[in-house]
């Protein structure tokens, strides 16, 4: 409550702590300097690890990232850290999407630093729970199965009960290798003095009894029962039976070693261990492949044969520390509780009680911006939680709410926005990686006051280069289609038929590009409407989805479902057509943001110039910006283009026409009747 109470309130004093020189150890400060972040995003995972240092308060940490500023990896570094320094963490997002795309990236650098030939180790530190429909998870996409809460209670239910014999096997085993040379010499002796028959070699004799141990049966036994007076006929029984046991368990080990040391946390299971399962396993195939060449050989040596055998298992833990896995819930409370790092979504929160998880030291939010403040609570009463980590961008679109009431009232308000209204420090990633200087130039300077530097990499010439080629258009241009007309259709969601003319005859001209160049391109189509997105999906069909060689991909998709994407290439197409600059949602501030910020190489937003200039938008800004940057084109002067909209505005005015005509007929009709 302390930590809940805390937000509620202005930021007092603050809390933006300087970081200190403390020490993590190498292990961490390795992980940090190996991810290669910039200034701005190290310094971001070293105010986020000191807050643990002030255990006697509670703290809310906000981390700023704007579009292409390298969040994700800040936020994986971090958790990376955290996982290196066994802090108890979960980590929430507004949806199963989100929760899986920094799972992911945790999971890519986990198995980075995993020991060579065991990429999965550690990974049972770290539990992903919530809908695997929604997440997208199936048998194919075995990193996330990996860690996957049900999948995980699973495979260590069929561990545990394989492994309720692994003692007792191992044990009597051992027991028995140690003693078998004492054993036999004294049943040799005895024998030797009732019958004084057998004048074969003690070393000979052992040979063979091991040799039909191990490949004879006990058919083959009772026939030489009366010829073979060996070792074998002393103790076989029991030989066999511990050997048979062993060799079981040990083959089940063989099997499921992968999920042991996949499914179990460190704590349960070392990598030390890992390589004496591996090697125990191996040397008993070898000791067979031995016994088969040398078991009859007089210079057999039982001293030699005993101790390759015995120094392997020897090594072996005597037990892995597994409960009986059973119920749903016993398994639930084991995965939770010992795991340290938790992904699911801010409602699968509330499952997370203290009875099931332990307590809760640290909460990472990831786009909080998009999780309404009423879904927050859930997570901020996790039992134990002293400090939150929030990671968004509150310029960018927030939370979806249908009610004009609700929306009117702040409903979709994140608790992000809130802390930055209340005056709580946001610490900022100034660096983008995603978007040419062209592209980033005019977004940077309308929603962030010109704060984000361009990184180096999208500096370098030729950056966009390559997928300018054949096209008419710089990187960033604004494409005039005064001749369009705005329809309202079902849903009363309008749609530009002329637009999606030039939509579509641009997307043909860059798949002929990548096609003719080898270039490899992905292409976006985005619209705030869905009436649009619909209209284009439905003109250009299937088209592009069956390219044999993968070089050209197209995405089309609304604003909202465009948020945390990015495309080499970004057509926007504003729809709005009329006489007044009236443009609806399209002047969202959020909406046009995030529009705009998704291009890596190339961005063309697709409108009419009057509209869009009598809207007093951000939409007017941009395209006085194009004219002033000589990137305005006119769709008319292009005669591919030209032709693309006289055939859609013929079907528009035969469509209205049929539309009055429809309407005429029916009014008549009603009249007569």
């Amino acid at each position: 409550m302390s930590l809940i109470k805390s937000v509620l309130q202005a930021n007092t004093e603050d809390t933006d702590h300087s970081v200190s020189s403390r020490t993590w150890g190498n292990n961490v400060t390795d992980i940090i300097r190996s991810t290669n972040l910039n200034a701005s995003q190290e310094s971001a995972v070293l105010s986020c690890l000191e807050t643990r240092s002030f255990s006697e308060k509670t703290s809310v940490k906000l981390i700023w990232g704007p579009p292409g500023t390298g969040k994700t990896k800040t936020v994986a570094t971090l958790l990376f850290a955290l996982l290196n320094l066994g802090c108890k963490t979960v980590v929430c997002a507004p949806t199963n999407t989100a929760v899986v795309g920094v799972a992911s990236r945790l999971l890519a650098s986990v198995k980075e630093s995993s020991p060579p030939g065991h990429s999965t180790y550690g990974l049972g530190n770290i539990v992903l729970s919530g809908n695997r429909v929604r997440m997208g998870i199936d048998s194919k996409n075995n990193d996330l199965l990996d860690v996957f809460l049900e999948h995980r209670i699973s495979k260590l239910s069929k561990l545990s009960l394989l492994l309720s014999g692994w003692e007792l096997s191992l044990s009597s085993f051992i027991d028995f290798l140690e003693k078998a040379e004492s054993n036999y010499k004294a049943y040799v002796l005895s024998s030797e003095k009732k019958k004084g028959e057998d004048k074969r070699s003690f070393l000979e004799s052992f040979g063979e009894f091991v040799k039909k141990m191990f490949y004879g049966s006990s058919q083959e036994l009772d026939k030489n029962k009366e010829k073979i007076h060996t070792f074998g006929e002393f103790i076989k029984k029991e030989f066999h039976i511990l050997s048979q046991e062993l060799d079981k368990v040990m083959d089940h080990m063989e099997d499921h070693v992968v999920d042991m040391y996949t499914h179990l946390p460190k704590s349960f299971i070392s990598s030390t261990d890992v390589k004496k399962t591996i090697t125990a396993r191996q040397a008993l195939h070898n000791a067979r492949s031995f016994l088969k060449k040398n078991s009859s050989k007089h210079d057999f040596e039982i001293r030699s044969f005993v101790l390759y055998c015995l120094e392997p298992l020897r090594l072996l833990p005597k037990r892995f520390r597994i409960p009986t896995l059973l119920e749903n819930e016993d398994g639930m409370r084991f995965c939770l509780q010992n795991a340290c790092i938790i992904f699911c979504t801010a409602s699968g929160a509330s499952q997370m009680t203290v009875e099931r998880t332990g307590s809760i030291e640290l909460l990472v939010v990831d786009e909080a911006a998009q999780l309404k403040e009423c879904e927050s609570v859930a997570a901020l009463q996790l039992q134990g939680l002293r400090h939150v980590v929030l990671i968004g961008d509150e310029l960018q679109l927030p939370a979806m709410v249908q009610s004009e009431v609700c929306e009117k009232a702040k409903f979709g308000r994140s608790l992000f926005e809130r802390l930055v209204l209340l005056g709580h420090n946001k610490h900022l990633l100034d660096v983008q990686y995603r978007m040419h200087p062209s592209i980033s130039l005019f977004p940077n300077m309308e929603f962030y006051g010109g704060k984000i530097s361009d990184a180096a990499i999208v500096k370098e010439r030729g950056y966009q280069k390559r997928f300018l080629q054949g096209n008419m258009f710089g990187s960033f241009s604004f494409i005039n289609v005064g001749l369009g007309k705005e329809e309202f259709g079902d849903g009363n969601s309008p749609k530009n038929m002329v637009e999606v003319a030039v939509i579509s005859e641009i997307i043909s001209n860059l798949f002929k590009v990548s096609s003719e160049t080898k270039t490899k391109m992905s292409v976006g189509v985005i619209s705030p409407y869905k009436g649009q997105i619909r209209a284009i999906q439905e003109r250009i069909g299937d088209k592009y989805n069956n390219v044999s060689d993968q070089l050209f991909t197209l995405n089309v998709r609304s604003v909202d479902g465009f948020q945390g994407g990015e495309e080499d290439v970004i057509i926007i197409s504003t729809v709005r057509s009329n006489g007044n600059g009236k443009i609806g949602f399209l002047s969202n501030h959020q909406r046009a943001n995030v529009a705009l910020t998704r291009a890596r190489h190339c961005l063309w937003v697709v409108g009419n110039e009057r509209t869009l200039t009598m809207s007093g938008s951000v939409w007017t800004k941009l395209v006085r910006d194009s004219k002033r940057r000589g990137c305005f084109y006119d769709a008319i002067d292009d005669k591919n283009l030209r032709d693309a909209m006289d055939d859609a505005m013929v079907k528009v005015d035969m469509s209205d026409a049929f539309s009055s005509f429809s309407s005429l007929s029916i009014r008549r009709g009603r009249m007569n009747a």
